[in-house]
């Protein structure tokens, strides 16, 4: 049984917590940013290639209270179980962090544990030299109120990368946030889905993924691939039955546009890299001549802010979204954005506003939601 912590960017760990407990894995306990959860191989190969918010899966090997010296971090490692999960091939990437720690140096903790992994993997090999020529370790020593934890990266990349995006534009959403406002809205496949500034596609593309039912991480590599406790036989299989899932015939009802037209091309060219183009309207329209024709649909999306729009024009384009929103009587509104004062702008008060990230800009998501549908 594998210790397993998925990360996840601030204010969304409740929908990577979710998505573990749709697909009957139990969550342990979770934390700002961080899921932990219990599984086998085949669990960790799992979350790789099918959790769409969170940003990495890690492998625990480890975790002690009350380690205050050096010594203790030092005389720790020696004692955890590394050849279990470390090729002595490998190649050792050791980063670490320390928050309210009496360790306060991430390059003491990381030169320390190098020493002792690399002491541990002598002990056990009896050899006094590695090349350290094989594949990626990427390795994380936390110090957190003098906790120690020692995690394993399985992902590699981060989850984010799915690997269909060729092209993007100035400012662009994260793929596993962009699945996350569609997870924290009430999208269904039965619902229209509108994006009037969709960029480079993300959030069409992931909505339409989600809609077909089509694991994110099925068309990439992960770093677990390598490791000596994994093993590709489990891999085919996890594969195997994410591709058997697959709704290919799901009508998706998905319509993207963008006052751009270089930027459709782009989000086209995503959406065939993804396969999922055959299931997005894409158009080439200003927002305020943008009809939203079919009701009860919905609205996500990430209008432009700060470097992406002048800032003259900011306060008038929310203008027109709050005035847009107040005249569609039953379509839903989920609008992210990192202008600060944008529900004034809008003159429309969220019923639920959530603070969020995209990498290390702080947005906010404020969400609209119409009336239900006749036929829910």
């Amino acid at each position: 049984m594998l210790n397993l912590v998925a990360t996840a960017a601030f204010g969304i760990e409740a929908v990577v917590k979710r998505e573990l407990e749709q697909a009957a894995i139990e969550v342990v306990s979770t934390e700002n940013g961080r899921i932990h959860f219990e599984g086998s191989v085949e669990t960790m190969i799992w979350a790789n290639l099918n959790l769409r918010s969170a940003d990495r899966v890690y492998v625990q090997i480890g975790k002690k209270d009350e380690v205050t010296s050096f010594d203790e971090l030092f005389d720790w490692i020696l004692t955890l179980p590394l050849e279990t999960y470390l090729d002595v091939r490998g190649r050792f990437i050791v980063d670490a962090k320390a928050v309210k720690s009496t360790l306060h140096s991430p390059r003491d903790i990381q030169k320390i544990s190098k020493k002792a992994l690399i002491e541990r993997l002598t002990n056990y090999t009896g050899e006094s030299v590695f090349k350290e020529d094989g594949p990626r370790h990427r390795l994380q020593v936390a110090m957190f109120k003098d906790t120690a934890e020692i995690l394993l990266d399985t992902s590699g990349d981060g989850l984010h990368k799915r690997g269909y995006r060729t092209g993007q534009g100035e400012a662009p959403l994260k793929e596993t946030l962009a699945a996350a406002l569609i997870q924290l809205s009430f999208y269904g496949e039965n619902r229209v889905l509108y994006d009037p500034f969709c960029g480079s596609g993300t959030i069409p593309i992931e909505a339409a993924m989600i809609c077909r039912n089509i694991a994110p991480g099925l068309n990439r590599h992960f770093d677990f691939e390598h490791f000596i406790f994994s093993d590709a036989l489990t891999l085919k299989k996890v594969r195997k039955d994410a591709y058997k899932q697959i709704k290919t015939d799901n009508d998706c009802k998905i319509i993207a546009s963008d006052a751009d037209f270089k930027m459709i091309s782009i989000a086209k060219e995503n959406a065939e890299n993804a396969g999922v183009d055959d299931a997005i309207h894409f158009e080439t329209a200003r927002f305020e001549y943008r009809t939203f024709d079919i009701p009860y649909g919905m609205v996500i999306t990430n209008p432009p802010y700060g470097e992406r729009i002048r800032d003259e024009d900011i306060k008038g384009l929310y203008e027109i979204i709050g005035k847009i929103m107040k005249s569609q009587k039953t379509m839903s509104f989920y609008i992210l954005s990192g202008l600060m004062g944008a529900e004034n702008a809008m003159k429309a008060r969220a019923k639920k506003t959530r603070v969020l990230f995209n990498g290390d800009m702080k947005v906010r998501y404020y969400m609209y939601p119409g009336p239900k549908p006749p036929w829910k």
